[in-house]
């Protein structure tokens, strides 16, 4: 055997170059097959548009590749060894890129997006997100994270072994094969841009390598604060700026002195320098909309809806986003978090501002925190230590039987914990903060509980709601032991439970999202918000003040007459002089700000640059955007989200230090 010319080596690498562009583009294309699922079910001209529209920039991203690697061979020609090594690292980056494939696909079904750098600084501690995490994880997935790769260096090699390159004609092979991928690529496009720019999972058909790659370039070169270019008036910043302190004798004035038909308490009447207690309970990925509270569909909060004749209830009330470590910081600091991609609490843990419970224990309260899941979770721990409890508690000090996930044990745990406080130490006023976590995905119910048909909607995911639903019937029977053990203790006319959600959750209906986070739709910030005070309020229509998490803290400050805190940055819900504004944000793999004002909601996707309006008191579900026909309106709020953007700009400026 005569050995090759160089000619005929450089011709063979280039043929394994060729054939391993066209088996990874097939690869790539197999798995997003795989996204899309049964043929069948779509029809099968809409699912060959559906696969094209979805796969058109994956082989994109291979021509790139393969060109690559054929311009890096032509500048090696000459030096055989060069040439293996360009061949070997193009080889190892389409195994590490089939792989990649698999897992960006699982992620996307998890984060709604496919992994971008803000994306992996927000998963953080995977260790408490694997639950989540393993449903995903099905034995054929894991199976295709590990041989997908293994198989396709195995098929290419042996292709290569058992039918060799022919001598001519490789050049004419390259040039169509090049031709049948663009023209793929160009009808994939086509495809897309009409049928696929409107659907919510749209990103499906990004290219997960690019979308990666160029989040770290960018993180790299820029900072990412958002900024819009939109003008705005000074007067605009109002709303982001601590409102004036009131005067001392209307503070006094709102123990005895409620809006919307309350009654003084005989306790409060003796003592009207008194605070009374406080309990505040925060229940995780509770939307109003699945609640009895927020949908006459429901019967999932029978307790609560039961009680509400004790309360006032507020319908449009609002998280700021989906992540519960930046809810935490907005109800506890009455602050904004920060517009950009990460866990408030680990990314300021010292964060300045003053707590509610800080406030409370200067007032001679003790003061409580107490919660089933785990507080190593985005620095949890370290950030709730400094804000002025006197005890913070997790699973780890809740006796009360094994982790029903990875996220905690069950809420019963954390009602036990709240009733042995009640009925501990009766002696003076306490502040006791709680925040449940069964209904986090993936809504895990207690040991031997029976599954209620609750689900009234026609969502897609109906069997994630059906248990989610069934687990916030389990956690409101638990809050019934809570509003027992007050009244048994004898506390009821001395005690403010507030009860709220740190954000909500998406099953599919009436919007095509799921989880948590990923839009600013009701369904994923209309949050419950129930003030109960048995002797203070007496059935009344429910409020139609517009509120947020930054304004809980003075609310509940004024309810008590405990003093504002001069740093907060919310208003109290009964404060006649507030705006009716909230305002809420996306930060995923893409940036959408919010903003409620009145009966209408505005978005804007600073991504594309596109905008929603909504009118809901005439559309609840958000079906209509009525962008087009309200411009004027898109203006004046687009102009409010600059002086947000700015203002928060400004806040954690000064929080960082910089000038």
């Amino acid at each position: 055997m005569t050995p090759q010319s160089g000619p005929e080596r450089a011709g063979g690498a280039a043929a394994l170059l060729h054939r391993g562009a066209l088996l990874l583009a097939l690869t790539l294309v197999a798995v997003k097959a795989f996204y899309l699922g049964n043929p069948a079910l779509w029809g099968w001209g809409r699912y060959a548009r559906a696969l094209a529209a979805t796969t058109s920039l994956d082989v994109v991203f291979v021509l790139g590749l393969w060109l690559a690697a054929l311009a890096a061979l032509a500048v090696c020609a000459g030096r055989p060894r060069l040439g293996r090594a360009v061949v070997g690292v193009f080889l190892g980056a389409a195994a590490v890129s089939a792989l990649y494939a698999v897992a960006s696909v699982v992620m996307f079904g998890i984060f709604g997006g496919f992994l971008t750098y803000h994306l992996l600084t927000l998963v953080g501690d995977l260790r408490m997100v694997r639950s989540s995490v393993t449903l995903h994880l099905t034995p054929a997935v894991a199976s295709s994270l590990v041989l997908l790769p293994l198989a396709y260096l195995a098929v290419l090699l042996a292709s290569h072994r058992i039918t060799p390159p022919a001598r001519s004609g490789h050049a004419w092979r390259m040039a169509t094969s090049a031709c049948l991928l663009a023209a793929w690529a160009g009808a994939g496009q086509y495809a897309y841009s009409r049928e696929w720019t409107t659907r919510q999972d749209r990103r499906i058909a990004e290219n997960a390598h690019w979308v990666l790659g160029a989040s770290i370039a960018r993180a790299a070169m820029r900072d990412d604060t958002v900024r819009l270019s939109e003008g705005f008036g000074d007067g605009d910043l109002v709303d982001f700026a601590p409102p004036a302190p009131p005067a001392r004798d209307a503070v006094a004035r709102a123990v005895l002195v409620t809006p919307r038909g309350p009654r003084a308490t005989r306790a409060s009447a003796r003592n009207p320098a008194r605070p009374p207690n406080v309990i505040l309970v925060v229940l995780e990925a509770v939307a109003a909309r699945w609640t009895s509270l927020g949908n006459a569909r429901y019967d999932t909060t029978p307790t609560l809806t039961a009680e509400a004749g004790h309360s006032l209830v507020f319908d449009n009330f609002y998280a700021h986003i989906g992540r519960s470590s930046n809810s935490l910081a907005a109800i506890l600091l009455s602050t904004y978090p920060k517009l950009d991609f990460q866990d408030v609490t680990e990314q300021y843990p010292a964060l300045g501002g003053t707590s509610l419970a800080t406030q409370f224990r200067a007032r001679g309260y003790r003061t409580s925190f107490v919660t089933p899941s785990d507080l190593q979770w985005a620095g949890w721990k370290q950030f709730i230590s400094a804000r002025g409890f006197d005890r913070v508690r997790d699973y780890r000090d809740l006796t009360c039987g094994e982790p029903v996930s990875s996220w905690g044990v069950e809420d019963r745990c954390m009602v036990d914990d709240l009733i042995a406080l009640l009925q501990q130490d009766r002696g003076g006023p306490f502040f006791l903060m709680a925040w449940s976590q069964q209904t986090h995905h993936p809504y895990e119910p207690s040991p031997g509980t029976r599954s209620l048909p609750l689900v009234r909607e026609p969502v897609r995911d109906s069997y994630d709601l059906g248990r989610y639903l069934n687990v916030l019937h389990e956690t409101d029977a638990q809050m019934a032991r809570l509003f027992a053990a007050v009244r048994a203790a004898g506390l009821a006319d001395d005690t403010l439970i507030v009860v709220t959600g740190d954000h909500g959750q998406a099953f599919g209906y009436p919007h095509d999202t799921y989880i948590q986070g990923r839009t600013i739709y009701e369904e994923d910030v209309n949050v419950p918000l129930m003030l109960w005070f048995p002797g203070r309020f007496r059935p009344a229509p429910r409020p139609g003040a517009i509120g947020s998490h930054v304004d809980l803290a003075p609310t509940i400050a004024e309810l008590t007459g405990l003093p504002p805190a001069p740093d907060w940055q919310g208003r109290s819900l009964f404060d006649a002089a507030r705006a009716p504004r909230a305002y809420f944000y996306v930060a995923e793999d893409h940036f959408r700000l919010g903003v409620r004002e009145g009966a209408w909601k505005y978005i804007y996707d600073l991504r594309e640059g596109s905008e929603e309006l909504y009118r809901l008191d005439t559309d609840p579900t958000e079906q209509r955007n009525l962008a087009a026909s309200e411009r004027a309106r898109c203006a004046r709020l687009r102009q409010r989200l600059a002086a947000w953007a700015e203002a928060n700009r400004r806040q954690y400026t000064r929080a960082s230090g910089k000038t």
